[in-house]
């Protein structure tokens, strides 16, 4: 019976994130969830009701996976099956835990039960994020972007700190209810004011920081979004047209005098930096604009291949470059290859793989330090504290065109937001279809493109 509590849990937190951003139920949607697990009379089924809640919750948000479909077919269905149960293990692993803490007749674990459950599922969201399958998406306090003056607690306690707070206010709400297993409705409600004093404390804390506009201390910018589809970026003889795109909108940015053109990652299916047809031109290019350059492009050293981030000098050509550290497992790379490569085959996937890079450093333009994100980097918190710590602001590039109109793009802003906050450093990000943006060290979104669109976008004086 309780498993359908979870499964309006697992509705709910799904419908918190985007597209449909009703971030509002983030507040409530665990209720439900809670509830089941506070009453589960065994281990069984407490671990039924959290895999009800997974595979619900996780199959609504990571749903933008199936956008693939037409570059891989039914495969990509069964990979978003089986991410979604994947992550669910974790929440089985969750319940598990606090069962058996819940189930110990200590005071403190009996009275303090709200407070053990946001603290394991801050453990979880932790877990979910390490090694090469993790990821970030589903995070509980990412349900929040567009609520600002709360966000502000995530530059001392990031973006786990928000999760943490939605969290404890659903395990103090769910532990009020009246059900034979809350038989000290005084403490827990002693808990539900303790939440309500820490969300409207965080809140007010808000509203006093953000009221103030923040200097601008960026270079003055010019993002190209190209809005190439994938299916032309991928063909290698749509490379002139896609080279005189970016070649015509740089030329137009030019015209604003920026500081820095920046295109999207590869943003020319070649090895532009090597090329020695469109090598010389991207040069020319940009000694003519007298603008800093940063592109995307994959380049290689040796037998190794790169997904690089490269800033160009419009004196000297190539400055810096970055290649990427964190890459996307079957889509940057394939793991456990020797047994997965002949099942993947009839796919059509494509056998090379790009290599690790590794960070030294800040990428260097016009005189500005940049933290350098390729993709999914950015959704780390972990990872852009240590870039950020060095730089002078945050810089993302991607290729959201694999995933469309789907949820993928909108949720991949909404890290940005959360990587601004929690640095308090601007934060740009430039995309091939979009979602282009500079969001600022409080996470407002000062600029930004549709997405789908061809677009330029300048910021700064």
């Amino acid at each position: 019976m309780y498993s359908i509590y979870s499964i309006i849990s697992g509705v709910l937190l799904g419908l918190a994130f985007p597209k449909f951003s009703l971030w509002w139920l983030a507040w409530i949607a665990l209720v439900p969830f809670f509830y089941a697990l506070n009453n589960a009379k065994n281990l069984k089924e407490s671990s039924a009701c959290a895999f009800a809640f997974g595979l619900v919750f996780f199959g609504i948000n990571l749903f933008w996976i199936t956008s693939l479909f037409r570059f891989a077919g039914w495969w990509v269905v069964i990979g978003w099956l089986a991410l979604a149960l994947f992550q669910s293990v974790f929440i089985i692993l969750f319940s598990i835990f606090y069962f058996q803490l819940s189930a110990f007749k200590l005071r403190i674990t009996r009275y303090a039960l709200p407070v053990t459950m946001s603290l394991l599922w801050l453990a979880i969201e932790w877990l979910r994020s390490l090694g090469p399958f993790g990821v970030s998406a589903g995070g509980v306090g990412y349900t929040q972007a567009p609520f600002l003056p709360l966000i502000q607690i995530a530059s001392f306690a990031g973006v786990y700190g928000v999760s943490f707070l939605v969290v404890f206010f659903n395990a103090a709400l769910a532990a009020v209810l009246p059900s034979p297993a809350n038989r000290d409705r005084k403490t827990a409600a002693m808990f539900l004011a303790v939440a309500l004093f820490l969300v409207v404390a965080s809140s007010l804390y808000g509203i006093r920081i953000t009221r103030y506009a923040l200097p601008v201390t960026l270079p003055k910018l010019a993002l190209i979004q190209p809005n190439i589809d994938q299916f032309d970026k991928l063909n290698p003889a749509k490379v002139p047209l896609i080279f005189s795109i970016h070649e015509d909108m740089s030329r137009q940015a030019a015209k604003e005098k920026p500081e820095i053109i920046i295109w999207p990652e590869t943003a020319i299916f070649t090895y532009i930096l090597r090329d020695p047809v469109y090598f010389p031109k991207l040069k020319e290019l940009v000694k003519e604009l007298a603008a800093w350059f940063i592109i995307g492009a994959p380049h290689y050293e040796g037998n190794r291949i790169f997904n690089s981030m490269v800033s160009l000098d419009p004196q000297t050509g190539p400055y810096s470059r970055y290649d990427k550290e964190h890459l996307v497992p079957f889509g940057e790379y394939l793991p456990f290859k020797a047994i997965l490569l002949p099942l993947l085959k009839p796919t059509g996937y494509f056998e090379g793989d790009f290599e690790f890079g590794s960070y030294s450093g800040p990428l260097s333009a016009a005189g500005y330090k940049i933290a350098p994100a390729i993709c999914f980097e950015s959704t780390f918190p972990g990872l852009m504290k240590k870039r950020a710590r060095d730089a002078d602001f945050i810089l993302t590039i991607t290729n959201d065109g694999w995933f469309g109109d789907s949820a993928a793009p909108y949720q991949h802003l909404e890290n940005g937001i959360f990587r601004a906050i929690e640095n308090r450093k601007y934060f740009v990000q430039v995309g091939n279809t979009g979602i282009s943006a500079v969001i600022d060290p409080y996470g407002r979104v000062l600029k930004r493109t549709k997405l789908n669109e061809r677009a330029v976008l300048i910021f700064g004086q």
